[in-house]
């Protein structure tokens, strides 16, 4: 019986190391529901974690919770009360492009959604609209963001030298599986 457990769990699409965490009970993707979830393994959701400007913010990553869609992402924001985290000022591109190189984390979802066109600019949920000088000179096309060239990609990440470019804004379409960062 073993011998067939492992013929199925190699055969599996997660490869052999993710067959055998779903075998015994490991595994497999989870979902935000209730202010849980979000995959990558434990995701406990214990409030806020930092404080910059005398406001609270959650980094999903330091509670384990690092793999949400963007709208999966808004969704955990609001059950913790909260809501995608709005750059909307230099002093806060400043310190949450900062954070993500301090703790070495490869990218977050913000909340902000990419208007294309001549002119890109950022809508917020905090109302605010604005444009930025942080938009990455590549990316997957090498061409300078944001470039929409997955022809949906409307909302917005930091992306850590994921392009060898430093640490930038980008254009990346919403399905994608990021941590993210909430504001009070």
């Amino acid at each position: 019986m073993l011998l067939s457990g492992l013929a199925v769990v190699s055969a599996s699409p997660q490869g052999f190391l993710g067959g055998l965490a779903n075998l015994f009970g490991g595994g497999g993707r989870r979902r935000p529901q209730g202010g849980r979830g979000g995959g990558g393994g434990s995701c406990n959701a214990r409030g806020p974690n930092h404080r910059f400007q005398g406001r609270d913010y959650l980094v999903s990553w330091r509670n384990g919770c690092s793999s949400f869609t963007a709208g999966e992402g808004a969704a955990f924001c609001r059950s913790q009360g909260m809501r995608a985290v709005s750059l909307d000022t230099p002093a806060k591109e400043r310190e949450f492009t900062g954070l993500v190189g301090r703790e070495n984390q490869r990218y977050f979802w913000t909340g902000g959604n990419v208007n294309h066109g001549r002119n890109p600019s950022i809508r917020w949920p905090s109302g605010r609209t604005t444009t930025t000088g942080l938009w990455s000179n590549t990316g997957g096309a090498n061409r300078p963001q944001p470039d929409n060239r997955d022809g949906n990609e409307n909302c917005l990440a930091v992306l850590n030298n994921f392009y060898n470019d430093g640490i930038r804004f980008h254009d990346v379409a919403c399905h994608h599986r990021k941590p993210v960062i909430c504001e009070a």
